[in-house]
């Protein structure tokens, strides 16, 4: 996590690229493994929550919309959202800015990685770590919920 911030503070999305590809290896060597134990599957839930929730929800937005005012063409961030979303024909005459081409193809990884999944319907496969740590958790009483609130049975 320490390299992703590092790489994020640069802005070099071909090493974020590598790092969240590392993190979401590692999950997912957790959470198929036939019987990991307790502290593998809070490895694995903090990898789910640092990556899925704060890094690509907060961290990532907030690297973006802090360069915004250095491009050649002030942007917004819905601005920018909203242009790579849509494909815009404005991009081509955007991408000669070099930081533009850095912030979007950085953009363009984080997308990609939230929304990564195999199989289930939640994103990040929560849906597969939330059946493996109730198998595993000590608390039987203790239920965890889809983005991790808590409840007693």
């Amino acid at each position: 996590m320490i390299n992703l911030m590092k790489y994020t503070y640069l802005m070099e999305p071909e090493k974020i690229s590598e790092e969240l590809d590392n993190l979401w290896n590692e999950y997912q060597q957790i959470i198929n493994q036939e019987n990991p134990t307790w502290k593998e599957v809070n490895e694995a839930r903090a990898i789910l929550f640092l990556t899925g929730q704060i890094y690509c929800e907060k961290i990532a937005v907030e690297a973006i919309e802090r360069r915004l005012h250095l491009l050649k063409v002030k942007l917004s961030l819905l601005e920018f959202l909203d242009l790579i979303d849509k494909n815009s024909e404005k991009l081509e005459e955007l991408r000669k800015d070099e930081l533009f081409n850095k912030l979007e193809r950085f953009y363009r990884i984080i997308k990609a990685y939230k929304n990564k999944y195999i199989k289930g319907k939640y994103y990040l496969e929560e849906e597969r770590f939330l059946k493996v740590y109730e198998k595993v958790n000590p608390d039987k009483e203790l239920k965890i919920g889809y983005r991790g609130p808590f409840r007693r049975i």
